[in-house]
């Protein structure tokens, strides 16, 4: 056993001095005057004029330097450069450099070449064993049209990346970014951000807390608290996707589309911007909110598409649309909004519901103007159906009709040309007959939302008829349909999965 010990121990001796003898010591490569005094000092050097030392693959290079041999460090001055292959050149005014951890620090004036990139600062840390180097004061790079400034950064020689940290401000041709933050991975050719950041290009800005920026593919993805302004809208989500070299953008989850100018929300859970087309569509499940201090109306889809054509904005929606304030509801197939000139258009089976009056016709204009309901257009084969009981329908048809509304309450609708009306008639609060009118022209007025008067205009035609004698299908006017389970609900808009 004590001869084992021996053996370890003189094994371990052995490597420890093969490791000293592989640590290079400093080496003087020239220097034009050289001061040594053995006796006083002997582990001092001093060396002046075209100083060139050595250490372990690392050239340095000044005008005077202390040499402290015992330690293995070195103080120098003047045109101070550090070399380290072709990849690291250094130059500054001072530069101390520990041998023994193989720490480099230069000071004043300090300017890094990279290859592309040129770094300027007060004060670089250069870990030559980590192939790290560091700084801890405001300092730029700049690479081609690309400049990033930043208080604290390091830089990876090994993986080619950098990490700047406190007050970083990016820029180049395309776009700004500031932060706290920023990776920069050279090889990859691509920018990480982390933390609250700001990225500004062509009169946008977009806020995140993540970001993942691709250089070579021109694309970019956000992540985080996510935000997208420019001077009309700001887009909310919970991840932005851009493509730069299309202009097309995609927002994912919890979308929000914020419209300053003309004071309407849209939500979904997804949205695409399609730049060619000056469109942008919104799915799964969107909701649109025209804002008032009255009454918000709210619209909802399968899908939406809002486009602008010709400076006039537009917003298209499609599939089982509702629409929906206090005092209307109504559904369609299709529907558009035409923001500039405050025009909603339904069509494609549009049907509406006002208090207790359910309205259809081939199509349905609303102005809506000022935040509020101004104005009602039916347009071709309108009927207006309201339930007297379970199987009794009063009704009012025409060729054309047109409403008006004041504080969002329906004042007034005429029927324009071939009107027909049906009405059941009550005697001490029981029906005895029907009243079947006809009459070119048609006034309705209205008290909080129901019919308050009828005028019948130009040679109105009357016949009554006793409810025992009434046939079933002369009950109906010509396009009759009651669909009031299909009238929307404030909760069916309100619940829906987003």
């Amino acid at each position: 056993m004590r001869h084992l010990n021996l053996i370890i121990f003189f094994l371990l001796i052995s490597i420890i001095s093969f490791a000293q003898k592989k640590q290079k010591k400093i080496e003087i490569i020239n220097a034009d005057f050289t001061y040594v005094n053995n006796k006083l000092h002997p582990d001092y050097w001093r060396l002046i004029g075209n100083v060139n030392i050595s250490h372990n693959q690392t050239d340095m290079f000044c005008d005077s330097a202390h040499y402290f041999s015992e330690k293995e460090k070195i103080i120098a001055y003047e045109n101070v450069k550090v070399k380290k292959g072709d990849s690291i050149n250094i130059r500054g005014d001072i530069l101390n450099y520990d041998g023994e951890n193989k720490i480099a620090i230069i000071s004043k004036n300090v300017i890094l070449i990279n290859k592309e990139n040129i770094l300027n600062s007060q004060r670089l840390i250069y870990n030559i064993q980590k192939k790290k180097i560091s700084f801890n004061s405001l300092s730029e790079i700049s690479k081609g049209n690309q400049k990033i400034s930043a208080k604290k950064g390091t830089y990876n020689t090994i993986n080619r990346t950098y990490q700047f940290n406190d007050s970083v401000n990016y820029y180049n041709n395309n776009y700004q970014i500031i932060t706290n933050n920023l990776i920069s991975d050279e090889k990859n050719q691509l920018t990480i951000l982390k933390g609250p950041s700001e990225i500004y290009f062509d009169n946008k800005v977009v806020f995140c807390e993540k970001a993942n920026l691709y250089e070579k593919e021109n694309r970019a993805e956000f992540f985080k608290n996510t935000s997208l302004k420019t001077d009309k809208y700001i887009l909310f989500a919970d991840s932005l996707f851009f493509d730069k070299k299309n202009n097309n953008l995609k927002a994912k989850n919890n979308v929000l589309l914020e419209d300053s100018i003309n004071n309407f929300f849209i939500e979904s859970n997804n949205a695409k911007y399609i730049e060619v087309e000056k469109k942008m569509i919104f799915d799964k499940s969107p909701l649109l909110n025209l804002v008032s201090k009255e009454d918000t109306l709210f619209i909802k889809a399968n899908e939406f598409h809002n486009q602008e054509i010709l400076n006039k904005e537009t917003l298209y929606a499609f599939n089982n649309v509702e629409i929906l304030n206090n005092e209307i509801k109504g559904k369609c197939d299709s529907l558009t909004f035409s923001i500039s000139d405050s025009l909603i258009h339904m069509y494609k089976k549009p049907l509406l519901w006002i208090d207790e009056y359910q309205i259809s016709a081939d199509s349905i204009n609303i102005n809506y103007y000022d935040k509020t309901i101004k104005k009602l257009f039916l347009i071709s084969n309108p009927i207006i159906i309201s339930e007297q009981d379970s199987s009794l329908y009063n009704q009012i048809k025409g060729k054309y009709m047109e409403g008006d509304f004041i504080e969002n309450k329906l004042k007034n609708i005429d029927v324009l040309g071939n009107g027909q009306s049906i009405y059941f008639i009550k005697e001490n609060k029981e029906i005895i007959g029907m009243n079947y009118i006809e009459s070119s022209n048609i006034y309705l007025s209205f008290k909080k939302n129901r019919i308050d008067n009828i005028n019948y205009k130009k040679s109105p035609y009357s016949i009554t008829t006793p409810l025992e004698d009434i046939i079933e299908e002369k009950k109906y006017l010509k396009g009759f349909n009651w669909k009031i389970k299909e009238k929307p609900e404030r909760n069916g808009i309100f619940n829906q999965q987003l």
